[in-house]
């Protein structure tokens, strides 16, 4: 059975910080109901597509920036 390895230092205070952050501008509707109203255009898109576009962007960097921290603390190397 293999053993699980578990990485050797924590977490940066800076990646949990942009997970809350993304969990709160990911899950707080005002913020784009705001930026949703029918006039205001973005590059002629409406302010909620383009919200959400950059939402998810932002979204997908820490995800990536977590993944490259993990690596580097070595939670993902051979359990030994």
């Amino acid at each position: 059975m293999a053993s699980l390895r578990f990485a050797t230092r924590p977490r940066s205070p800076f990646i949990s910080i942009w997970f809350a952050l993304d969990a709160l501008l990911g899950l707080l509707p005002p913020v784009y109901w705001l930026l949703g109203g029918p006039t205001p255009l973005f590059f002629g898109l409406p302010c909620s597509i383009v919200y959400f576009g950059g939402l998810a962007i932002f979204i997908l960097l820490s995800i990536i920036v977590a993944y490259v921290d993990d690596e580097r603390r070595g939670a993902f190397g051979p359990a030994s």
